[in-house]
């Protein structure tokens, strides 16, 4: 086994010296036809992969940057981007909800370039099933994200990307945070992802950033592949199967679930008190959620009715997200505010954070402030209540919708007293009739996302590249550099 690797190495280093006059993606494995993954990749733990934040937001070079450090990135890329970045500055002013500021980033088509999105949780979620239920508004497969990255000619390998509100708004915010989720969960390094602290437009008004009135399109016609990074960030994403077995202290004859943390896990509802306390309908609610008994849905998605019942996952404290941030710039608070918010929560140092939000996009935001701020090693139950609270076993009267969950030793029933509390159950004609069937009812796992991930960045899924154009760019595996 010794020589074998010996060779190997040997190989990759008479490759890296003879590099010099090679086209930069001819690279191993591509230009000597051999298969290295399994030598190259590196599986991440979620404390490798968090971020604490500076005390002071201006000293940061990714994770929340503010308005300083923005300022000086677009002013002369060249010579101010952070130590080790050797690609372009790419900005993405994020306006999914009301009306666009008008004001636009400068940038000089060259290293630098900003988008205006209107449409970034289309681009950066996905509709998925996981073995258990489908659901809408995560973590997006692989040949998206490889889409995304042609369609703004991104080279994850050496570029450094910036999500930024473009208005100040709760929905803006948050399709950021979980922006810079997606991306850090397929591979994207921490240290070349950021957030802007504010908007394009309070920004503007404050004179902290110089914005200009008038768009024009500009793109690198360039992209990487995450296939090349030979990095696994998907330790990130918690299943409902990886919850419940930790719940039950590892008391389930689930399948395919990580291994409770030896230093254990500390549990966090990210949502409002009322939703924590079990309120009803505190999860969605208002008359869009009408007749629902007509609907028949084979996927729990947004706007689609109300869970079973409310509550929370059993053991879950509550860190509010309006605490969190200013409720008129939308800018996080001050590293030492939020510490103390986490530190109330009964927060015992080092163990793991396991949080979860109504949804995937909204739980990002909690888990942005515990990840990628206080440096906390925390994992992201995308599937948040919409799913938990949507597996409860109920018997309504008569012509209403059955449950999702109908057989009572279902493996992914939650409304009992060992998974959840402060339970209300929501009106049966609020309820949507997605009932499943047996077999899904009792299978024992509900890994079936991450495992396709896996399989995508190891190239052994059938589940296609990026259609996108632009000359290969040789990132993450490219011994030669660039």
């Amino acid at each position: 086994m010794k020589l074998k690797y010996l060779a190997i190495f040997t190989v990759l280093f008479i490759q890296i010296l003879g590099c010099k006059g090679l086209p930069e993606y001819l690279f191993l494995p591509q230009s000597m036809k051999l298969d290295l993954t399994p030598f190259l990749f590196r599986i991440y733990s979620p404390g490798e992969l968090a971020t604490l934040s500076n005390s002071d937001y201006n000293a940061n070079e990714s994770g929340l940057i503010t308005s300083t450090k923005f300022s000086r990135f677009l002013s002369n890329w060249s010579n101010n981007r952070p130590v080790g970045v050797s690609g372009n500055l790419i900005v993405f002013q994020v306006q999914t909800s009301g009306v666009a500021s008008g004001r636009y980033v400068f940038f000089d088509g060259k290293q630098s370039f900003a988008y205006p999105i209107a449409n970034l949780p289309e681009l950066l979620t996905d509709t998925r099933d996981d073995g258990v239920l489908s659901i809408d508004g995560i973590v997006p497969k692989g040949k998206k994200i490889s889409d995304f990255f042609a369609i703004y000619g991104i080279d994850p390998a050496i570029d450094y990307v910036v999500f930024a509100q473009d208005t100040s708004s709760l929905t803006n915010l948050s399709s950021a945070t979980f922006a810079y989720y997606s991306l850090l969960y397929w591979g994207f390094p921490k240290e070349r992802l950021a957030i802007l602290n504010g908007s394009i437009a309070d920004l503007t008004v404050a004179g902290s950033i110089f914005t200009t009135p008038s768009y024009t399109y500009a793109n690198s016609n360039r992209a990487g592949s995450i296939k090349t990074l030979y990095r696994d960030h998907t330790v990130l994403q918690l299943t409902i199967g990886d919850l419940i077995h930790a719940i039950k202290n590892g008391n389930t004859n689930l399948e395919e679930v990580d291994p409770i943390p030896t230093e254990g896990f500390f549990l966090i509802d990210g949502r409002p008190n009322a939703s924590y306390t079990g309120t009803t309908n505190s999860t969605a609610s208002g008359s869009k959620y009408a007749n629902c008994t007509t609907k028949t849905n084979s996927t729990f998605v947004t706007n689609t009715c109300v869970v079973t019942y409310e509550g929370r996952v059993k053991s879950a404290t509550n860190l509010i997200p309006t605490d969190l941030y200013d409720g008129t710039t939308f800018q996080f608070k001050s590293f030492a505010q939020l510490q103390t918010y986490l530190n109330n929560t009964g927060y015992p140092t080092n163990k793991q954070i396991y949080v979860y939000g109504e949804d995937a996009n909204k739980g990002s935001l909690v888990w942005f402030v515990l990840h990628q701020i206080l440096g906390k090693p925390t994992r992201l139950y995308e599937g948040g209540w919409k799913q938990f609270g949507a597996l409860g076993l109920r018997t309504p009267p008569s012509g209403s919708s059955p449950s999702a969950i109908t057989q009572p030793a279902s493996y992914w029933r939650t409304d009992i007293v060992t998974l959840s509390e402060s339970n209300t159950a929501n009106a049966d004609n609020n309820v949507p009739n997605y009932q499943l069937d047996i077999s899904r009812q009792y299978s024992k796992t509900a890994n079936k996302l991450r495992t396709e991930d896996k399989a995508f960045l190891r190239g052994t899924s059938t589940g296609g590249s990026s259609g996108g154009s632009g000359a290969p760019s040789g990132g993450g595996g490219n011994a030669c550099g660039g």
